[in-house]
């Protein structure tokens, strides 16, 4: 059988989540089927060595302004001598430069990866409403978004189909319990970014260490919010029981430390790293959003949370150091959970069968 020339389009090499799962998933395709192209349309990045090691060739065009009217023909060329017979795109600015591009070469399929719930700008919306037509389907990485892309981009719903991330079970591998420690230790691992929610978790920590004095709280990720959470930790005088991490690219390690993982997110597309929490046996405390609730099964592998309610998530950590055994009873059913629904086979599988009905 002839390999199929799939180009994955993607605007950037920056280290974010939709670019590192790109990454994972061009690292798993069967290469005797595909012959796997990469091309950025945007920025650089610190991720285009690890694009570049993988051995597919990586193509670069940088745009020389805010909005580079001769991307989408010099995509459209580089498309055709490539001869591509896929192309997939990541992020806004791909999604446009690769719909726009098809007028100057038509693939057998247009497909966007979209993992991104609202937030967009009036012309942001506009053209992904002008462009719905170019799209042959757009992926979801779960049900919870589809409002959003028919809503939004204008998507016709019978061109939209659902791949949830899936995680490596090797890497997060089941961690065991730590029993005999003098702390409970709850983490999150995110943007300090206002759709975090990290506020609301702080301010839910007063009340949880009246009762549960040896309850500690771990921050990693770095942002914009650093500086304004650490004056609201000393105002709520918790400087005692919560560490500021900054970034960490050991998230792995970091969760087997930990007894509990809490997202407090505003919105969510699909959160990955609550993914990565239950494949290491984490219980998980998430708030009801896009995405987490389609992950996590409440009193069965966490506890699901309203946002922006710093009661809600005060009371969800009491109930998990009131009994240390459902914790990690909870962390045991959210690994089998990740292993039946959400292995990164299953995500690359279903991925490949997508393309290849295209052909």
């Amino acid at each position: 059988m002839k390999r199929i020339n799939l180009v994955q389009v993607v605007y950037g090499f920056s280290v974010g989540g939709a670019e590192l799962k790109l990454l994972e998933l061009i690292t798993r395709l069967n290469r005797n089927l595909f012959n796997i192209s990469v091309i950025c349309v945007g920025i650089g990045g610190p991720l285009e060595e690890r694009f570049r090691a993988l051995g597919v060739p990586v193509h670069f065009l940088p745009k020389s302004r805010r909005f580079d009217y001769t991307l989408p023909f010099k995509l459209g060329k580089l498309a055709r001598s490539l001869q591509a017979d896929i192309m997939m795109t990541t992020l806004f600015f791909a999604d446009i430069i690769g719909a726009l591009s098809t007028y100057v070469y038509k693939p057998k399929a247009l497909i966007s990866w979209e993992a991104i719930t609202g937030r967009l700008r009036f012309h942001q919306k506009k053209m992904y409403q002008l462009t719905s037509g170019r799209f042959d389907m757009v992926v979801a990485v779960s049900n919870s978004i589809w409002p959003y892309i028919i809503r939004d981009r204008g998507q016709d719903p019978q061109k939209i189909q659902t791949i949830y991330y899936g995680v490596d079970l090797r890497k997060f591998a089941p961690a065991p319990a730590h029993r005999d420690r003098a702390h409970f230790i709850f983490g999150t691992a995110a943007r300090l970014a206002y759709q975090k929610g990290h506020r609301y978790l702080l301010e839910a920590i007063p009340e949880v260490v009246k009762e549960y004095p040896h309850a500690r709280w771990e921050l990693a990720g770095d942002g914009d919010k650093l500086e304004e959470l650490r004056r609201l930790v000393a105002q709520l005088q918790i400087e005692p029981y919560v560490t500021f991490l900054g970034r960490r690219d050991d998230v792995p390690d970091l969760l087997a430390h930990w007894d509990a993982f809490v997202l407090p997110s505003l919105w969510e597309g699909f959160p990955n790293v609550l993914l990565e929490a239950m494949a290491r046996s984490r219980p998980v405390i998430a708030t009801d959003v896009e995405g987490s609730g389609e992950l996590v099964v409440p009193e069965e592998t966490g506890l699901l949370v309203e946002k922006k309610n710093s009661q809600a998530l005060a009371q969800a950590m009491k109930a998990l150091l009131a009994n240390p055994d459902r914790a990690e009873t909870w962390g045991a059913a959210g690994r089998k959970r990740v292993e039946d629904y959400f292995s990164v086979g299953k995500q690359v599988m279903e991925f490949e069968e997508l393309y290849l009905s295209f052909v």
